[in-house]
Parts: structure tokens; sequence; C-alpha cells
């Protein structure tokens, strides 16, 4: 099999997510490792081509020399740029790890698949018309999500995608879709012996409504009046009118931070992760901090569910009943069961097979 896999469009420089990374690269490298194989070709920019040196003879980078795309920009690289690759190329199969694959022009005889956690925009059609005015998603972005999405994913030879869920939101908007449920991979240990020594606590944040920052600080706001010698460590970025709420000595703000920080301070400062969300495609934080040491606490919704004890989950909707566990867990810290996760060699290999069965 010639195998193109297209990173160009992708953002290495710094996360909020320690795992987000391997989504494009762990997979990428366990690609080069992976039997039937005879020929793979990188689409790297410059953020991520310095990760694949030194590779195999039979892999080829290409770098792109093209900004990470936005808005606009990544539309004509999805529908473009990328199929003029493709044709210069000629693979047998073109992967494309969170994108969408071109349907406007053909793109001769290579079959196309995408690796794809969500699909979001149907959690923001659901909102009520107020709410959704406030999304940072531009409306434009919210109708390609919608309309060229489905359009690209139905154009698709093959749809990989990380949780059942996923699987099912699929099928009930493209009906004739192939999709193979692989997961995502890991290539660290399922849990380490000890837990993390620190006392604090880390809240992942993000802008967008669906993350629920602002109820996560509200929620703990009283709880941080009681324990005044607790932090919270906030990683990713705050919606703009939460920052007034989080200028006390207590909330510490980190924003994205490259993923060797964030281990330290899961490792040494935290007692605790917590992660709002109300809706996921897969749902990452939960699993590294698990991962890390880091005993967690995670909204009760479906794909995280699949994917971590259910003595971490809480719900949404009861601020009583995440205070009770919140309470419960940072006085009593311990480690889960070691989680069972796959390494990115068993997913590479599923997705091999996973083509080599939809020819």
């Amino acid at each position: 099999m010639r195998l193109l896999v297209s990173l160009s469009d992708q953002s290495f420089k710094a996360t909020k997510s320690v795992g987000i990374f391997n989504v494009s690269l762990g997979l990428a490298r366990a690609l080069m490792r992976t039997p039937g194989i005879e020929e793979l070709h990188i689409l790297g920019n410059d953020e991520c081509s310095e990760t694949f040196a030194g590779v195999p003879s039979h892999v080829k980078l290409h770098r792109m020399h093209t900004p990470v795309p936005g808005g606009w920009k990544r539309l004509l690289w999805d529908q473009l740029g990328l199929v003029k690759a493709i044709r210069a190329i000629r693979p047998d199969w073109a992967l494309l790890p969170k994108g969408f694959p071109p349907y406007c022009f053909p793109c001769g005889n290579t079959r196309l698949a995408c690796y794809v956690h969500d699909i979001i925009w149907e959690h923001y059609e659901q909102l009520h018309p107020e709410q959704r005015q406030h999304t940072p998603f531009p409306p434009f972005e919210l109708r390609y999500f919608r309309t060229l999405g489905l359009r690209a994913l139905a154009k698709a030879d093959l749809i990989l995608t990380s949780s059942q869920f996923n699987r099912e939101r699929f099928a009930a908007h493209i009906p004739a879709a192939r999709t193979e449920v692989i997961g995502i991979g890991f290539d660290t240990p399922s849990a380490p012996s000890t837990l993390s020594q620190g006392s604090d606590l880390l809240l992942y944040t993000s802008p967008y409504p669906h993350k629920l920052t602002a109820q996560a600080i509200r929620w703990l706001t009283p709880w941080l009046a009681e324990h005044p010698d607790t932090r919270v460590h906030l990683i990713g970025t705050l919606p703009d009118d939460m920052a007034p709420a989080v200028s006390s000595a207590q909330w510490i703000r980190h924003g994205r931070i490259h993923r060797d920080e964030l281990t330290r301070i899961m490792t040494t400062e935290c007692r605790l992760s917590i992660y709002f969300s109300a809706y996921e495609g897969y749902g990452m934080p939960p699993i590294e901090s698990l991962m890390a040491g880091l005993p967690c606490l995670a909204s009760d919704i479906p794909p995280i569910r699949e994917n971590i004890p259910a003595d971490c989950l809480f719900p949404n909707s009861d601020h009583a009943a995440f205070l009770a566990k919140l309470d419960e867990t940072y006085a009593r810290p311990q480690l889960t069961a070691p989680l069972q996760l796959k390494t990115w060699d068993e997913i590479a290999a599923q997705t091999v097979r996973a083509m080599q069965k939809n020819k």
C-alpha cells in the first residue's frame, strides 16, 4: 500500500491536552512501523517536520511550507491544496487525521479516509438561538462543518473514529458511511504506581460554551472559599467575561502550555483534575490525568463514560452532587484500576486493516 498522511493543516506548538499531539503525530510514527505499507508520504508543515527527522527510507516527508490554515485558509487547503498534493503523489489511500476530505475536485484513483473525533456542529445546532450567538465559532465555520463537512464525510471511502458515540452520530447523518471505531493510542504506561504529590486543583478551560467553563468556575468558587490554601490551575483559554471571576491569588492562569509543563503541573502541583463538558467526541484530558497519576472528576456524558471509571463521573445538572464528589475525592484521592488503553502500533495496524477491508 502507498499511503499519504496529511498533517500540514495542524498546529503542534502548544496545547492544553498532552494527547492532542498524539492524535496526529503518534499515529504517523506508528504507521512508519506498520506492515503492509510499502511507501508512506507525510505532508508536514514547518511546525511538525522536525518530528520526523531520520525516518526510514520508505517514508517521504513533504514540507508544505504553508502556515497552519485557519478560517477560509482551511477551506482552501481542504479543497484545493490537498487535492494538488494527492494528484502529484498518487497514493492508494490518503489519511487525514482531524481533517475533512476534499469533495469539490477528483483525487484520481486515491481513496480517502478521515480520522474524525466529533461532529461538534450538531451540539451547537441544538442550542437556543440566543446561546448560539455567543459561540466563538464564526457563523461560516459552523456552516462549513455542517454542510460542507457532511458532504466531505459522505465522499470519504472510510471514516475512522475514536468512540462508539461518534459512530452512532455519523450513522444518524450519513447512513451509508463506512465507519470503523479504532479508538486513540497511548504509548506511555496506563497509570503510574504513585499518586501526584500536590494539593491544588487543575481545571481545563475553554471559551467554547460546550466546555462549561463559566459553570465550572461558579461551582468551584464557594468551595475555594472554604479551602483558602488550595489553588486552581487553569489550563486553556477563558471566556472573555470570566477574567474578573478568577482574579484572586487562588486562581492561576496558564493558558495553553507546552505538554512537558502540563505534565509537571499534573504530577507535582495538583491533587485532582476537573473536566467539565457538555459535549465530547472522545474526551482526552481525563484519561491523561489518570495516566499521570492524577485523580480526575469529569462530566458524565456518553463518550467520557466509555473511557474512564464510573466513580470519576459527576452530573452536569447537580451542583450539590458535584461538591459531594469533589469533597470525597479531594479528601481521599486514590488511583483507579489501570485503564485498558491501546498503543499507537495497535491503532495503526487497525487503520491499515480497515483500509484493506474497504477496497
